[in-house]
Order: structure tokens, then sequence, then C-alpha cells
């Protein structure tokens, strides 16, 4: 029993953590070593190694491609190819994105597979499962030709000869160990998932064309503002981009990046420069995360400071003071699921005045795309959350389905190994070294008979007193004794199919302590 619920356990956890998975084979590229319609079982491994069959997905959604490793390594990718191939595969895996490796062949087992994995062989799986069919075959072959038509209508009582051996497959089943009770759930559970499964896996294509959105609108726009005094270089008192500011009538502007588009992060950097080759970047605005379609960065601008730095960087490297510098504006807004957008700004400084450089482009915007229609492989959603996609569910319902049916058949066989005995053949077979044949004999006068209810509470009595099981044929049944001190246990088989003595719950008193004056009695 400790076997059966680890296999089940090692089988649940190979499945979660994708350790087994299988292939059909298709096609002739691995012949003579596999051929169409083969069933082919590969476990994950940690490594692998030239001369190895291995599996990987292939570049079709669902597709996947069993073949040899014939060079390269894991971290830069398997060189694979077809035995039966000219040529090397184009795709190079790496162990990471291996299936598995070859561990297991089934000759043509993808061609029984296939139809028993479809809704209707998924179905009479669990019909055979849950019926046991089987026990009803085995009980038939049990009871002579004879007596066949009688049996089976003891037991209808207005029920079919099938309803009848599976409620009796179910009492023995709620007669199994804890232990088996306890499989025997966590099979019930694995067929249920691999119905699921099989349901959600089989139920439309491996793979889906979806058309993808058109992706938003996005733009930063910068723009910058001075106040002057009237003069006659201005019309006012403010200025406003593009035009140049003098620094004479202004030495101070303010600098503003707009963003507009789907939320995200904002930086702004500004790097500086002149003509020996310095340069530097200062940080502006900080990465900040905004909500909303829209973001204002307004940053000051000092002219006679961006000045000063590169002066003191000309005059430290020898070449005397410059008194013009470069500044090149970085702002850059990141948002999930889109592309960075980056916007590239310069603008000169120098003793005379402040301006953007010729044919300078104030807004940048992100490239539009078309919405267009791409082949993805189907994900089985619940409640809006993915959890897998199709091709791993049906590769999931395989396995577990396997280890429902295993785990079922156990169960089964212990089950009917507990049917009640209704023939001598049956008793015959299953305890042979027990059974003793005599003539029949009458109970000896005055002595106690009791009738137990079925053999195997003989058998105790048998073991537990240490005799062997006296057994005859009369007319009308077949008698089965154990006799102790006087007392007379016996088991009687009537040849009709049914029971016409007195059924006495007597053994559970009798395996725990003293019985002779306990025991109640029928006249021989």
């Amino acid at each position: 029993m400790a076997a059966i619920l680890g296999m089940a356990a090692i089988g649940a956890w190979a499945i979660m953590t994708e350790r087994i998975g299988y292939v059909v084979t298709q096609g002739v590229s691995m012949n003579p070593v596999y051929y169409q319609g083969d069933l082919v079982f590969v476990m994950k491994a940690d490594s692998y190694h030239v001369g190895q069959i291995v599996a990987y997905h292939g570049k079709s959604p669902g597709q996947r491609v069993l073949h040899r490793i014939i060079g390269g390594n894991g971290s830069t990718g398997f060189v694979t190819k077809g035995d039966n191939n000219e040529s090397i595969d184009l795709l190079n895996p790496t162990t990471d994105e291996m299936i598995g490796r070859a561990v297991l062949h089934v000759p043509h087992g993808g061609i029984w597979l296939k139809p028993l994995l479809g809704p209707s062989g998924i179905g009479m799986l669990s019909f055979l499962v849950i019926s046991g069919a089987s026990a009803t075959a085995r009980t038939r072959r049990d009871i002579p030709r004879g007596r066949r038509k009688k049996k089976v209508r003891a037991m209808s009582g207005g029920q079919s000869g099938s309803w009848a051996t599976a409620a009796a497959v179910l009492k023995a089943i709620e007669r199994l160990s804890p232990a088996l009770r306890v499989a025997a759930a966590i099979s019930a559970v694995l067929l249920v998932l691999a119905l699921t499964l099989g349901i959600l896996g089989w139920m439309k294509p491996l793979s889906v064309t979806q058309a993808t959105k058109a992706a938003p609108a996005q733009s930063i726009t910068y723009s910058y503002t001075a106040t002057v005094p009237k003069s006659a270089a201005y019309d006012g008192t403010t200025v406003r981009s593009p035009d140049p500011i003098f620094r004479k009538l202004a030495n101070r502007a303010n600098l503003t990046a707009r963003y507009k588009g789907p939320a995200g992060a904002f930086t702004l950097t500004a790097t500086l420069s002149n003509d020996i080759g310095w340069h530097t970047t200062l940080t502006l605005v900080k990465k900040t995360t905004f909500t909303g379609d829209t973001f204002d960065a307004t940053v000051p601008l000092d002219f006679a400071d961006l000045v000063a730095r590169s002066d003191a960087a000309s005059e430290a490297a020898g070449a005397g003071r410059k008194s013009q510098v470069l500044v090149d504006l970085n702002a850059a807004v990141t948002s999930a699921g889109l592309s960075d957008l980056a916007a590239p700004l310069q603008i000169g400084v120098d003793t005379f005045r402040m301006a953007a450089a010729t044919d300078t482009k104030y807004t940048t915007e992100a490239a539009k795309t078309a919405g267009a229609e791409v082949v993805t492989q189907r994900e089985i959603t619940i409640f809006g959350h993915s959890l897998m996609t199709a091709s791993q569910a049906r590769s999931d319902a395989v396995l577990l389905l396997i280890g429902a049916v295993a785990i079922a058949a156990v169960i089964l066989f212990a089950a009917l190994r507990r049917l009640p005995l209704r023939t001598r053949a049956e008793i015959e077979r299953r305890y042979p070294n027990l059974l003793v044949q005599v003539e029949p004999m009458a109970s000896p006068p005055g002595k106690p008979v009791v009738n137990v209810d079925n053999f195997p509470a003989l058998v105790r009595l048998s073991e537990k007193y240490g005799q062997m099981i006296l057994t005859w044929r009369r007319p009308d049944a077949d008698d089965f004794i154990v006799r102790d001190e006087g007392i007379t246990y016996r088991y009687r088989v009537p040849l009709e199919g049914e029971s016409t003595l007195q059924n006495v719950d007597f053994i559970n008193r009798t395996t725990s302590g003293p019985h002779r004056h306990e025991a109640p009695t029928q006249a021989s």
C-alpha cells in the first residue's frame, strides 16, 4: 500500500514539475529507431550529451521534435538531427529548452493512444473503471453452465446483473483497508483531473489565430520659456520656444517636457559637452512613476552655470575658456507592454544666446503599429487567469489517466479478492491448502453447529484453532466445516445459489476470546 501511494505521489510530482512527457512520432526522420505512430516517453534531465535522443519544442505551437544530439552544448545550444535526415535541424535548443530525453519506447503506442484520448475513449475508460466490467466476466466464468441462469435470477432482484456486480464491487471497496481507500480517492481525483484536462485540451485546436491590438499613441514634446524686459529684441516680455534667448536680456529659462500616452515611469537627463571632447551627464528628473495619460516635468536651466561648467573643464585640460557648451536633453518613458520611448533635443549655449540646434524636432512620437494576426498556442484560462497551454493540458491528461487507471486496477484487483465466494470452484482455487476432501459425516449428537456467514470467517477460525477445513458434497449443497472440541463451524454453499441457512454474526466474538457459551446454535 505504501508503494502504491508512493507511486501516486511520484507521478503527481513528475506531472506538476514537467519531469515526464511523451511524444507521438510522425514522419520517417528517426527510422529505423522509431516509426510512424510510435509512443515515446521522455524524462527531463539536468544535462544532455551527444548521442542521446531528445525532445524539444518546435517552431509551430504544440510541435515536439524528437531527434538525436550530434553536437553543441547545453549553454549555447545543441545541434540535433534525425537519424534518417540528411540535414541538421534549424533550431539549437539549450538544456533549459529541452522537454527531456527518451526513456521508454512503445511501438505503435501512439496509434491506440490517439483514439483512447478522444472524448469517447476517455468516457469509455471512465465507465469501465467505475462499473468494474472485468468483475462480471470473472464471476460468469466461475459459475457452472447448469447453474448460471439460476444464479443470475437469484442476484437480479429487479435489476440487471451488471448493476448487481457493480454493487458487489462497491461493497468490497467499502471493506478495503484505509490505505486502499486513500488510494481509491487518489485514483478518483486523478481520473477527474484527466477527464477535465482532456476535454479542455482536445475540445479545440492547439493553436489559435489572434489579432494584436495597435500600439497606443505616445509622444514627448519639449518647450521652454523665459521672462525678458521690454526691448526691441522681442515683441513682449515672454520668450517661448523655438525663439532664441539672448543672454543679455535673460540668463535663465524654464524647460518643460510633456508626455502623452499610457502610464509608466519618466526620466530626464542632460549631457553637457564642448569642442575639446569633454562631456558630463546630469540627471534633471529622477525616475518618476505616474498614472494617467499625461505627465509634465519642468526644470530650470541656468545658462551661466552650464557655461561655467564647460569653461572649468577646458581650463583644467589646458585649452582655455571656450564659453560655449552643447546640451543634449533626453526624456524617456517606460510603459508596461510597450517599447521604451526616448525623445532627444539639442540646444547650444554661448556667450551671446541660447538656441536649439537647426532642424530640431520638439515633438517625438512612438512608431505607430497596426494590428496584425499572429498564431499562438491556445491558453486554458479560468476566470481570466491562464493555467497552461492546450498542449500541456493534453500531456498532463495522458499521464494523469495512466496513473488513475494503474491505481484503479490495483484497487479493483484487491476488491475482487474480497468478493464473496459463492461456488466451490472459487473456494478451491483460493484456499487449496486448507481443504480436505472427506466423505459426508453427521454432526455429533448433542453438539452445537454454528453456521458462519462467509467463507473467510471459516478460514480465520481454521487458522485460529489450527484445524483443516473438511469438505464434502451433498445433493443440495457443498459443506465446509471446522471442528473444535465438540463445536462444528459450518459454511454451506447451496447449489440453488441462495442460502436457506441462518447467518450468524459470530466471527467478531470468536476471534477475540472464549466463545463456547456465547455462540448461537442450530440443530444439525
